[in-house]
């Protein structure tokens, strides 16, 4: 190939073994360029580049150097560089037709993209490529954001990039100290090279939708009334805490991936379900920094098995303690004889021995990094949040009672009893919400008696033995009652301080309806002709009673949101402060304890309910013809058993309020929607 006079014309990058003529007046070409976020709000005040591309690329050039052609590839002068408007427009004129990379400066864009929200509706095609079978990337062919549809319909080539695929250079990322820049933001392989436009597509407008440089936090709420997304969030946090970090980072995966990944929700993946959080974006500098796991059981000097891990972001700071995984948690837990309240924790009465020593060894492995806890609240603003399940919910209490000068907030989930009477009394201002599911067994354990002056003071030793008895009964389906009756045979029926649990309690709970009804014609009784059969029909319902208490508080507007209260006296009767309700007899039941398969499924399927109320969920099904069943046959049933349904129902109409706080701004509302956009009905088990 011949090249007579400059090569800036050259578009052909495969010779035609003809000479080309150069001189002369050459077609030039215009580009439109319209920058905006995913709301489709023009970015301004942009400093736009193109950089054309090399006229040929290096194995060109050597393969034509093989033949004797000695071709420059080196393109023309880039064009002046050019402003976004008020509509983030910008254009150019006299290009070459060659195809080039639109690059902006780095820092006001990252800068400017912070500030910008999200669009409601989230791209999976801007998955970054994981690279693992077990978590691998989702595409949508045929998905289109809100712009795409609208600059297409306007005849406009779109295009969805982030701002690695538009910086000129990596900008500054406050608190970033890792060797890469962040994945999402900045996809390997295509960062800080622009976002390429072909000489195909010269003269016409492109429109550019820049993802915003967000991250998600879990909106966690500072608030001493029963807040749901609180529940649904921390729960997932509990769930989170039992991943064998040393064998797969699943907790540094979620924060330092997931809560990264702008286009799908986080969520943990426990199969068969898959637990959404409600997340909101925040400035990507107000992200979760990385969570730190501590395992006293780790590492040569590895001692019991004490796990937790903390996070934190801007708003808060976040401390999950693990339940029970192991045998050596197994004794912990049944390991109940008490020992006096460390100053730090309560003023007076006793503690579970085995969570105690748990709790201490903890602190004294990570004493150090706990305390980076406490620098972190000091030094602003930030709100503590705990959660645990099962052993991790006591402690967490533990640790909740030694924060408590810090008001920190507290969920807790199939919690064993912790304190006695003495040092409840003294935790009065921690805001702590106690789940329990219907029967659960570990809720019921250590047994609501007098074991510090009783089992410990009367048997001595032996009271050891017993206290273990004790428990392996309760583990074994025998409930509170039988137990309270072996007190009374042998006499111990005063209770001095005996273990009592804290909180406020919710519970999920299988009520159900019986009635006597007519049997078919051909069953007769030989006593009045007519024979009966009973009829049973049940629904499991989200009961807060902290509620009722909120209702009786509240006025106008806000009261108008409830319906009508219910009566305190009845109620408390029904929920006992500092015990469990005696709902269902005498039986416990063991199976009512998994997290991950009791608990999780059911809050997470309430709060889909009550994000998507027109939703079809068999939930809803089966409470509404409970609701039937206890008004048709209210006649006919015990009205004491008609009451109680009547008031659980009243309960569970009450909860739209606990979502009070995440609609209260438009980015809880986003998230809501979000939530329920991709959420499905998880199975949930009765028991």
């Amino acid at each position: 190939m011949e090249i007579i006079g400059d090569n800036t014309c050259v578009t052909s990058l495969r010779p035609t073994y003809k000479a080309v003529q150069c001189r002369g007046e050459q077609h030039k070409y215009w580009l439109e360029l319209q920058f905006v976020d995913e709301n489709n709000t023009p970015v301004s005040g942009l400093n736009v580049r193109l950089e054309y591309h090399p006229l040929a690329s290096a194995k060109d050039v050597e393969m034509w150097r093989k033949f004797g052609y000695d071709y420059n590839p080196t393109p023309p002068p880039n064009p002046p560089a050019g402003v976004t408007d008020g509509q983030g427009v910008v254009r150019f004129d006299d290009l070459y037709w060659i195809a080039v990379d639109v690059k902006t400066d780095a820092q006001p864009l990252a800068d400017e993209m912070e500030k910008r929200p999200l669009g409601l509706r989230r791209n999976p095609n801007s998955q970054p490529v994981s690279n693992n079978l077990f978590r691998p990337e989702t595409r949508d062919p045929k998905w289109r954001s809100d712009v795409q549809e609208k600059a297409e319909a306007a005849g406009y080539i779109h295009h969805y990039v982030t701002i690695g695929e538009l910086c000129d250079r990596l900008p500054e990322i406050e608190g970033w100290t890792e060797p890469e820049p962040p994945k999402f933001h900045f996809p390997p392989g295509r960062s800080l090279k622009g976002t390429e436009i072909a000489r195909d597509a010269l003269e016409l407008r492109h429109v550019i939708e820049i993802c915003p440089f967000r991250a998600w936090v879990l909106p966690l709420h500072d608030t001493k009334e029963y807040d749901l997304a609180n529940a649904l969030n921390l729960g997932i946090m509990a769930d989170l805490v039992y991943a064998a970090e040393s064998n797969n980072p699943t907790i540094d995966y979620f924060f330092r991936q997931k809560c990264q990944d702008l286009s799908c929700l986080p969520q943990l993946a426990e199969y068969p379900n898959y637990f959404h959080t409600l997340a909101v974006d925040v400035p990507f500098r107000e992200r979760y920094r990385p969570p730190l796991y501590l395992n006293t059981g780790e590492g040569t000097m590895g001692e019991g098995d004490t796990r937790l891990f903390t996070v934190e972001c801007a708003s808060h700071v976040l401390v999950a303690w693990c339940g029970t995984d192991s045998l050596l948690n197994v004794l912990t837990d049944l390991s109940f004889a008490p020992k006096r309240c460390l100053p730090e924790l309560a003023g007076a009465g006793s503690v579970h021995g085995g969570f105690l020593d748990a709790y201490q060894l903890a602190k004294r492995k990570f004493g150090d990094k706990l305390s980076g806890v406490q620098e972190s609240l000091a030094k602003g603003s930030k709100k503590l949040f705990v959660c645990g399940h099962s052993l991790g919910g006591a402690l967490a209490l533990l640790y909740a009672a030694e924060m408590k000068a810090s008001q920190p907030v507290l969920y807790t989930y199939g919690m064993p009893r912790t304190f006695t009477r003495s040092a409840i009394a003294s935790l009065g201002g921690i805001t702590h919400y106690r789940h329990v599911n219907d029967n659960d067994t570990i809720t019921q354990i250590p047994p609501d008696a007098d074991l510090d002056n009783v089992f410990y003071e009367k048997w001595g030793p032996l009271g050891d033995k017993l206290g273990f008895d004790w428990s392996l009964t309760t583990a074994a389906g025998l409930g509170v009652a039988v137990r309270d009756l072996t007190f009374q045979s042998t006499g111990l029926a005063e209770k001095r301080d005996p273990y009592w649990h804290h909180g406020s309690t919710v519970i999920f709970f299988r009520a159900q309806q019986c009635a006597m009804r007519a049997a078919s014609p051909y069953q007769k009784s030989l006593v009045d002709g007519q024979a009966y059969t009973r009829h049973f029909v049940a629904s499991k319902l989200y009961v807060v009673p902290s509620l009722n208490e909120e209702c009786l508080q509240s006025t106008g507007e806000h009261q108008a949101a409830f319906i009508q209260c219910l009566n305190p006296a009845s109620l408390a009767k029904t929920f006992p402060q500092n015990t469990n309700p005696a709902l269902n007899g005498i039986g416990t039941d063991p199976r009512s304890h998994s997290m991950a398969h009791r608990y999780l499924p059911y809050i997470h399927n309430q709060v889909l309910e009550l994000a998507d109320p027109a939703r079809d969920m068999n939930r809803k099904e089966m409470r509404a013809l409970f609701r039937e069943e206890v008004e048709k046959d209210a006649a006919y049933s015990n009205p004491d058993e008609v009451e109680r349904n009547r008031e659980f129902l009243a309960l569970q109409d009450m909860l739209p309020v606990a979502l009070r706080g995440i609609q209260a701004e438009e980015t809880g509302k986003n998230a809501l929607l979000r939530f329920a956009a991709v959420t499905e009905e998880e199975v949930e088990l009765s028991q």
